[in-house]
This record gives C-alpha cells, sequence and structure tokens, in this order.
C-alpha cells in the first residue's frame, strides 16, 4: 500500500513540473500595458515608448505586436514562446496604429531577446511580428 501512495506522490509531483501553465495578465496588468497605450502614441516622434518599454520590462509585462486581419490567428507555439521569453503577443486586428511607433516597440524587445537569448528565439518566433523581417536584414551580422 505504501509503494503505491508513493508512486501515487510521485506521479503527482512529476506531473504538476511537466505541465506548466501560461501566466494570464490581470485587467489592470493589461489596462496599464503599452498595447492599449499604443493607440494613443504620436506618430511622429514615438516619444512616449522609451517610458512604456521601461516600464513593460519592470513588470514583466512585454509585447510583440502583430498585424492581423478581420479574424486573429493563434498558433499552437504561440502560448510555449510566451511563457519561455515572457513576452506576450498582441494582434490589432486590420489597422494597427503608428506603424513606425510599433516598429520602433519591436525592435526593442527583439534586441532584449537577443542579448538574453542568443539566436536561438529568432527560429521560433512568429514571422508576421510587425517589423521582424526589417529588423532581421538589418541585424544579419548580429
Amino acid at each position: 500500500m505504501k509503494l503505491k501512495l508513493r508512486i501515487l506522490l510521485l506521479l503527482f509531483f512529476a506531473s504538476s513540473m511537466i505541465f506548466g501553465q501560461n501566466r494570464e495578465l490581470t485587467d489592470e496588468e493589461y489596462n496599464n500595458s503599452t498595447a492599449v497605450k499604443m493607440t494613443f502614441v504620436n506618430p511622429e516622434t514615438c516619444e512616449e515608448i522609451n517610458e512604456w518599454i521601461k516600464a513593460d520590462f519592470n513588470n514583466k509585462n512585454v509585447y510583440l505586436f502583430l498585424q492581423g486581419g478581420i479574424a486573429p490567428v493563434e498558433y499552437t507555439t504561440d502560448k510555449e514562446f510566451e511563457n519561455e521569453y515572457g513576452i506576450y503577443f498582441y494582434d490589432f486586428g486590420c489597422v494597427p496604429p503608428s506603424e513606425k511607433c510599433v516598429i520602433e516597440y519591436n525592435s526593442r524587445v527583439f534586441d532584449y531577446l537577443t542579448k538574453e537569448y542568443g539566436k536561438k528565439w529568432k527560429r521560433e518566433i512568429r514571422d508576421d511580428v510587425i517589423g521582424f523581417k526589417e529588423w532581421k536584414r538589418k541585424n544579419k551580422r548580429k
């Protein structure tokens, strides 16, 4: 009987370590994030981006912005990427805010990922992240 109990406990603890859970944002975290504020950024200067990205990294609430369509697309690998790198995908839908500002924000996230994780993340990221192809071309030597 003790052996069965030990095996059961071992399986329970092993399964809890194997199947991680996704971190869900609270309403407050989401409402104070750049994802909500990006609509109101000044498209000429994007000067608010500096302040917002620092706050996002401090709050561990960093995004990569996507250009979607009428119906958002979510891949099975999205949650794996988000959990591994601590970054959330955010789909603006058909009409994103200032593309210049979104590219600037995403580029800083790409720089962070490269600094922290090397080249590995580049093979795992979605192709439709705004500004990724341009950033990759610009930083080909890195």
